[in-house]
């Protein structure tokens, strides 16, 4: 086998053909991209990840293992980044204590290429984009509103039929309490997609009139220079879209640069070697049409596709004028290349209204897909890719553009797929808790992010609180006036009537309410982040991670903090402002529910039903589809698993207390850097 010489040191060198084991195209997403943007993010995770893995002691990792970064060419036509990776080979070496060790070494010759459109053809102008942008911008609502309602209703009615069909021993709650569990979130979850969509088709109204009258509205001098710059940016976000969508020209021109770029690819790997496509938002609707419809792919060698926040069903294909423009992408997908069929990975964050769920032909498909994602039955039919439900940041209008963050659902198994089979793979096990945990860290993000909203929208609003900030207000400027007073000789009380907007009588005004429920909102949301980033830290990079039922107890504790926060404001929000006053025991009423609201949406993000993978079918289930399926993991029964265990054990062994106590350093050094 060969070994990397120096790894992790970059040397300048040209690729050359025939050269690299694999070749990875990224293709991106909606809106204009500069040079080397797609590439570097993903390029830049996806190498980390690979160095992480492949120094991993576990397999057998040693110094030597790791990433080098031969060349990185982030100008010119045809942005490339190329390394080696030198990982223990599986199979190879001795077991000792839980760990590989004395592994022969593979080394993996990769290169990344951009496909990029931007520069390719004449854009749209404004009044073209903003007609097209009102049926367009209908659809994509009703996808996304559809989406929300399978997360946020069917998805609560279906865990609570399910929990009650046999057998009931892995129901953590028993059955009854997970009953009431379940009844709850299907009522609460119901009231909140009821706001969603009740916001969501306000805002549809609202835009209907206003986009086409934006473009006339520019010859409007003190509008031009107000608004000029907030819409090329819209444009420029979405006229690659309509482009794609209504002139078959320029939508021709974006998979012709896919076709160049796995060109390109193809030559570096030469005959042997393999092509992998990765495509986001709209690049995953043009990658799929190029590969499937226009391409051989066992002509250009690709073996894989992944689609993350993938447009493809949103999109479909260009739009002729009297042309039909019905789209079957999976239909295509099964049937090009039927000798050597490409595989096809799709991830779709769950709160993403772009992607909006799996990839089908049909409605009645996807439905089955995204059903089978949390629910799997025997018999599943509807074809499809391989489906992985994501949770990126748990956040509606966020995901769509976080999966290169998303380190365990994402960019790991991508990173792993590109290392190829020599890789050591995973215990089922450990793949399961890595995934349930990060699942209830992101769901975590979200919760908190709401009751920091919830908290810092009526917080400065209560009595006692509006008149601590007030007091809080003058004392600091005040101290601002007495400093100001030496240099001015003004006395520090002059500063006072500067205030009279913010506070009033001992209070804060409507405007004083606003700003400081901003700056809560800010602490709030900062500090949720600061948490997040240390809990993600702790799962994705340690290489002892804490044990599961640890870290699920001390991740909790910040969820708890800011839900109770947000109930007992909401609850002093209504002892303080209810007229005329309520009696005792209407307030403890109130408590009552809002605890039990609480207490539930704290327990929701580890309860709640996890997505699994839903496997590739390319033909209809035959006999074998009736079989039973195997008993679904659980959190439970992955922790007590020998698996875990056993690597937990063989972990703990290999992080000696030197090194245990550096890299405690190490992390809190970053966490305040980070």
């Amino acid at each position: 086998m060969l070994i990397a010489e120096d790894a992790g040191r970059e040397s300048a060198k040209s690729p050359e053909p025939g050269a690299f084991d694999s070749a990875l195209v990224v293709v991106h997403g909606m809106g204009s991209a500069y040079t080397s943007q797609i590439l570097l993010e993903w390029a830049e995770p996806l190498l980390e990840r690979m160095d992480w893995i492949a120094r991993d002691r576990i397999i057998g990792g040693r110094d030597e293992h790791g990433v080098t970064i031969v060349d990185s060419e982030l100008t010119g036509d045809v942005p490339i980044v190329t390394a080696t990776v030198a990982f223990p080979t599986r199979g190879t070496g001795r077991v000792e204590d839980g760990a590989v060790v004395d592994a022969e070494t593979t080394l993996r010759r990769i290169a990344i290429v951009e496909a990029r459109w931007s520069e390719s053809f004449v854009p749209m102008s404004r009044a073209q984009v903003f007609r097209w942008a009102v049926p367009f911008m209908w659809r994509a609502l009703t996808r996304m509103l559809g989406l929300f309602r399978q997360t946020l209703v069917m998805l609560p009615w279906l865990t609570l039929v399910e929990h009650q069909r046999p057998p009931h021993d892995r129901l953590l709650l028993g059955r009854t309490l997970t009953a009431i569990v379940d009844v709850v979130r299907v009522a609460v979850l119901t009231v909140v997609f009821a706001a969603v969509w009740l916001g969501v088709v306000l805002l549809g109204v609202v835009l209907t009139p206003v986009l086409p009258l934006l473009s006339p509205l520019l010859l409007i001098p003190w509008f031009k220079e107000l608004a000029q710059g907030v819409l090329d940016a819209l444009v420029g976000s979405i006229g690659d879209v309509a482009a794609w969508k209504e002139r078959p020209v320029r939508a021709s021109a974006m998979r012709l640069v896919v076709r160049d770029a796995l060109a390109r690819a193809r030559e570096l790997v030469g005959d042997d070697g393999d092509v992998h496509l990765f495509a986001h938002s709209q690049g995953a609707a043009v990658a799929t049409f190029a590969l499937f419809e226009e391409l051989d792919p066992a002509a250009f060698n690709v073996r894989r596709l992944t689609t993350v926040g993938a447009a493809v069903v949103l999109l479909g294909r260009e739009n002729w004028r009297g042309r039909s423009d019905r789209y079957a992408p999976v239909a295509n997908w099964i049937g090009a290349s039927p000798e050597r069929p490409v595989a096809w990975a799709n991830h779709w964050a769950v709160w993403d209204p772009f992607s909006a769920g799996p990839i089908a032909d049909s409605r009645r498909a996807a439905r089955e897909r995204w059903r089978a994602a949390y629910f799997p039955r025997p018999g599943d039919a509807a074809l499809g890719p391989e489906e992985h439900a994501v949770h990126n940041t748990s956040q509606p209008f966020l995901d769509h553009s976080e999966y290169y963050r998303n380190v365990v659902q994402v960019v790991d198994p991508t990173a792993r797929h590109l290392l190829g089979p020599a890789l050591a793979a995973r215990p089922a096990e450990v793949e399961y808790l890595e995934n349930r945990l990060a699942v209830i860290d992101k769901k975590s993000l979200g919760t908190n992010l709401l009751a920091a909203l919830v908290t810092a929208a009526i917080l400065p609003g209560l009595p006692a609180a509006s008149a601590a900030f007030a007091w809080l207000v003058r004392t600091v400027t005040l101290a601002v006036g007495a400093v100001a007073g030496v240099f001015t000789g003004a006395p520090a009380e002059d500063a006072l009537s500067s205030l009279a907007w913010l506070v009033d009588d001992g209070r804060l005004t409507d405007w004083g309410w606003l700003i400081a429920a901003a700056l809560v909102a800010a602490l709030l949301i900062w500090l949720n982040q600061l948490l997040n980033g240390l809990t993600q830290r702790s799962l994705v990079w340690q290489r002892c991670p804490m044990e599961a039922r640890r870290w699920l107890v001390l991740t909790a504790l910040p969820r708890v903090g800011y839900v109770a926060a947000a109930a007992v404001t909401v609850w002093c929000a209504i002892a303080a402002w209810t007229t005329p006053p309520l009696p005792a025991t209407a307030l403890w009423a109130w408590g009552l529910g809002i605890g039990l609201v609480a207490a539930f949406v704290i327990a929701e993000p580890r309860f709640a039903p996890s997505p699994v993978v839903v496997p590739a079918r390319r033909v209809a289930p035959g006999a074998s589809a009736t079989a039973e399926l195997p008993p679904p993991m659980t959190i439970g029964r992955a922790l007590t698993s020998s698996a875990y265990q056993d690597e937990l054990a063989a972990r703990r062994r290999l992080l000696t207390p030197t090194t245990a106590w550096s890299r405690f350093w190490a992390r809190v050094l970053h966490g305040w850097r980070g």
